[in-house]
């Protein structure tokens, strides 16, 4: 399985699925039709693109958009921008402030804007809106286990050996050793001029 492959099912489990649950029930479908050897690749190519997104300034995008700081959130935010297809995660894993030239993005905010001041402590849209994705990452996992009846482990030996590993979960000082921080306003808007101006904009 090649890279345009691997986009090719996550872009289709996307089309021909209505919910959260049932594209993932589908990627596992179309997975434990395949090899034991073209499930590692597919997983393989999803570490790959999911380390693409492991920066200070994606995960300054994450903190900043969502207005939490959190490891666990970041690494979620970052299957959720993989689950909104190739061209959507490239054009944000190259330069993040270019989130706001996606529709899902920009719903989210408004959405947020509306909110009741008096239930900011909650979230404005649904499960199936919300910038996480945690569970696309386990596909691969269980269909692996399904087809091979072998535990995971396996799997994660088979990459390394090509010399594929995640960088998640993020260690929060690593990004704290950097020449700027997160809280620094300043900066934000220096390297995320877009989104810093949206959501300070009086409307």
């Amino acid at each position: 399985m090649d890279e345009d492959r691997f986009w090719e099912l996550i872009e289709r489990s996307d089309r021909e699925t209505r919910s959260r649950k049932e594209r993932l029930a589908w990627l596992n479908t179309q997975l434990c039709q395949l090899s034991a050897d073209k499930i590692i690749d597919y997983h393989m190519w999803w570490e790959l693109n999911a380390n693409r997104g492991y920066t200070c300034d994606m995960y300054a995008l994450s903190c900043y958009l969502l207005r939490r700081e959190s490891t666990d959130g970041f690494e979620y935010f970052i299957y959720w921008l993989m689950s909104l297809g190739r061209e959507a995660y490239d054009q944000v894993a190259d330069c993040p402030d270019r989130v706001l030239e996606l529709p899902q993005v920009v719903h989210l905010l408004d959405l947020k804007r509306r909110w009741p001041a008096e239930r900011r402590r909650g979230f404005p849209w649904s499960d199936e809106e919300y910038p996480g994705f945690e569970l696309l990452a386990y596909v691969a996992l269980d269909a692996y286990e399904q087809v091979t009846g072998e535990n995971v482990d396996i799997l994660y030996a088979a990459l390394k050996a090509r010399g594929v590993r995640s960088r998640f979960p993020l260690l929060a000082a690593e990004f704290g050793e950097q020449d700027w921080h997160i809280a620094d306003d300043g900066e934000i808007a220096r390297r995320l001029p877009r989104l810093a101006r949206y959501l300070t904009s009086p409307n």
